[in-house]
């Protein structure tokens, strides 16, 4: 009897210290562009997998043997910085009452129709943005109503779109919206803008980097198998997903190099790089931009924030980043608004004074 004991918690030792490499590998997997490595993405979206094995190795050795519960403690202190960056616990300061600007990065792709537009028209007003970095504006009909037109002359709002990404901005633009050319799938692309601000000017990268695109059998595979792991099927659809990830993560990776370009050489200048990013915190994507600029959900935010708004799919992909002198406050994801297949995340920005 005591050798089987002795064997059985052998075995969960090992299954442990496996749960433990594979955290790790997951973190080591963004150092790496998918451009080179497509596979790797995998790796990356699995980290929440692999953060719960650990946790729940904490639980199961306090029970049995607690001295064993150090393994898992001490794996993910190791990978502290990528759990934070998945997922924050800071306080929130209250919001300075001065000087300070509303930023909302919201993807629209599903809002069409009369019916949608107007309620979209709503939201703005009841928001009150000073910024507003909109993405896939897939029905171009909206821009053109005449209920988002009253709204712009109404709130004295500025607009520039361009191949369907639009910013609304309280401050005066300074010369035409400019593309980043990259390679890219229709509907994928990066929009930079620059504002007054004050005695300054203002870049506003606005991004909609390369979608996974799955086709709704595609999602309902996932969820399948989600729900129902043992299934026969549940091989060959896994992999078909991670062929799709991969194809699509080598384009995105190439579309952050380029991106990352950009920042570097505009280093020192004040600017927002934000949008649908498509990928979550633990992404070469995210990693790179945390390297150049603060992310205001790691600065503030709380949770694993959810902004991809679909059943099954619990990840948050939409982020804000702003360069080091401004500092935000009380970022959050507003999930009481479905119009979209993805929540709006909210920021306020103040800048540091000189």
């Amino acid at each position: 009897m005591q050798y089987i004991k002795k064997l059985l918690i052998g075995l969960f030792l090992g299954a442990n210290v496996l749960t433990v490499l594979l955290l790790w590998t997951s973190c080591a997997c963004t150092w790496v562009s998918p451009s080179v490595v497509p596979q790797q993405t995998v790796m990356t979206l699995a980290f929440p997998i692999f953060l719960m094995a650990n946790l729940a190795f904490v639980f199961f050795w306090l029970i049995s043997k607690a001295r064993f519960a150090v393994l898992s403690v001490l794996g993910m202190l190791v990978a502290g910085g990528y759990v934070m960056d998945y997922c924050p616990l800071q306080c929130q300061d209250d919001v300075p009452e001065d000087s300070t600007l509303l930023l909302v990065s919201y993807n629209i792709g599903t809002v069409a129709g009369p019916e949608n537009h107007q309620a979209f028209v709503q939201y703005v007003k009841e928001t009150d943005a000073d910024i507003l970095c909109l993405q896939e504006v897939a029905d171009p009909s909206l821009l053109t109503s005449a209920a988002f037109k009253a709204m712009l002359d109404s709130m004295d709002y500025n607009m520039q779109q361009l191949e369907g990404r639009c910013v609304l901005s309280k401050l005066p633009f300074v010369g035409g919206a400019s593309p980043l050319l990259y390679p890219s799938k229709t509907g994928n692309g990066t929009t930079i803008c620059r504002l007054r601000c004050g005695n300054d000017t203002l870049l506003v990268v606005n991004n909609h980097l390369e979608s996974y695109g799955l086709t709704n059998e595609e999602k309902d595979g996932y969820k399948k198998v989600i729900r129902h792991p043992e299934s026969e099927e549940s091989p060959s659809t896994v992999l078909a997903l991670a062929r799709r990830i991969s194809a699509t993560a080598q384009i995105r990776g190439s579309q952050a190099d380029s991106l990352c370009a950009y920042i570097d050489a505009h280093s020192g200048e004040s600017m927002i790089v934000c949008g649908d990013f498509n990928d979550t915190p633990i992404s070469y994507v995210y990693q790179q931009m945390g390297k150049r600029l603060e992310c205001a959900w790691r600065e503030n935010g709380q949770g694993i924030g959810l902004s991809y708004n679909q059943m099954g799919f619990f990840v948050r992909i939409d982020h804000i980043f702003h360069s080091s002198d401004w500092v935000s406050y009380k970022t959050r994801i507003d999930n009481k608004i479905e119009l979209s297949d993805h929540y709006p995340l909210h920021t306020f920005l103040r800048r540091k004074p000189n």
